[in-house]
């Protein structure tokens, strides 16, 4: 019976303490609103900051589209900036959190916090909002008012959406270059030597696949690729559908020019790859370092004809600076048949069967092996350099 009674006293007094720490239902609804910038329309917007630390990018309205200024006019993804118009009607209302600066930091809104700043801009350069953001929740963020000793806590995740690289606006970073299933060759021109890879097949009906419900889905056998060789050389065939796949898709990095200049050596470039097809031909010119004391680093990419100057990593161009060896690991044994015009190797004369020449496009250190029917690829004379 005493140890009942101490039991319910403790109780009691747990109970009493909860009550008496427990803040009231008033001071629980007490919470401090405000609208951070009443009025602020997304038509009202023509310009928007977005910078942290060293990084900054612009997005400037330009009719109907947005263009990046820091990347010379390229034009910006349209959705990716709606997006972020978008959460203006969330700034509507916003909790105060905070008024002590030394807390600041704790939300990454201190004066020398990594915080990421917005500004929006109206048609005449005046800000219309300039707002301090730092850590973000699931759905809501941190935010601060530029120059102001208050912590607001917004519904809306701000963080994914504003990003300071121009690049993450870029409305494409794809070359406009023909698909790789209409090329029908490809010409690589690096340190005075050719290359030329010609498609020797593939697209050939095999057979169907079924999806999830039984149903044959048609599809088609792989491209197949060669280089210009001579007859009975042996060809690395792995190597040549690494590097022919390899250029697919072409990406860029950054828009380093509107046009091309002097300085970016497009007129005789460091490589040209011609990709052609039934109907045209499209150049890649990859020209200077974007950075002359960067020799390995980017450098300045064109397509012929078309606008803009691209960056190219150093990854993709060193690629593509192969030559003849890389592929060709032996010559055919005795003397290769000369032009007597000068014009350099003959062509293989034609099989008597008609069947046509065999290429042989064996794996070093791979048993087995088949030729592929068809007329072999024969060297080209180096092509008239072309103005871009």
């Amino acid at each position: 019976m005493k140890n009942l009674n101490i039991i319910l006293g403790v109780l009691l007094c747990l109970q009493l303490v909860v009550f008496l720490v427990r803040p009231s239902r008033t001071v629980g609804q007490s919470v401090q609103t405000v609208e951070l910038y009443a009025g602020l329309e997304a038509a009202a917007v023509s310009s928007i900051e977005i910078s942290s630390g060293t990084e900054k990018v612009t997005l400037s309205r330009k009719d109907k589209d947005w263009v990046i200024p820091e990347s010379h006019g390229y034009q910006a993804d349209t959705s990716r900036v709606e997006e972020i118009l978008a959460l203006l009607p969330q700034l509507a209302r916003a909790e105060v959190v905070s008024t002590k600066p030394d807390m600041f930091a704790s939300y990454d809104l201190a004066d020398n916090s990594s915080f990421t700043r917005l500004r929006l801009l109206d048609k005449d350069g005046k800000p219309k909002a300039d707002l301090m953001v730092g850590k973000s929740l699931v759905r809501s963020s941190f935010v601060r008012r530029t120059g102001e000793q208050k912590i607001y806590r917004v519904d809306a995740a701000l963080s994914g959406k504003l990003m300071t690289r121009p690049r993450d606006f870029f409305a494409d970073t794809r070359l406009p270059l023909p698909e790789s299933n209409v090329r029908t060759a490809m010409v690589v021109e690096y340190d005075g030597q050719v290359m030329e890879f010609r498609k020797v097949g593939g697209g050939e009906p095999a057979p169907p696949q079924f999806d999830h419900m039984g149903n044959p889905v048609p599809i088609v056998t792989p491209d197949r690729w060669a280089i210009t060789a001579p007859e009975g050389a042996t060809v690395d065939a792995t190597a040549v559908e690494q590097f022919v796949t390899g250029l697919s898709n072409v990406y860029f990095e950054d828009v380093v020019a509107a046009a091309p200049t002097p300085a970016h050596q497009l007129a005789n470039p460091f490589v040209r790859i011609r990709f052609r097809t039934e109907k045209e031909e499209v150049q890649l010119l990859i020209g200077a370092p974007v950075d002359p004391a960067k020799p390995d680093g980017p450098r300045a990419m064109q397509v012929a004809g078309k606008p803009w100057v691209y960056g190219i990593d150093a990854f993709s161009w060193k690629r593509w600076t192969k030559k003849p060896g890389d592929f060709i690991t032996a010559m055919p044994e005795g003397p290769l048949p000369v032009d007597p015009a000068g014009g350099g190797l003959t062509a293989p004369p034609a099989d008597p069967a008609g069947a046509g020449p065999q290429l042989n496009l064996k794996v070093p250190g791979m048993p087995g092996g088949a030729g592929v029917s068809g007329p072999a690829a024969v060297p080209v004379p180096p092509p008239s350099p072309a103005t871009p």
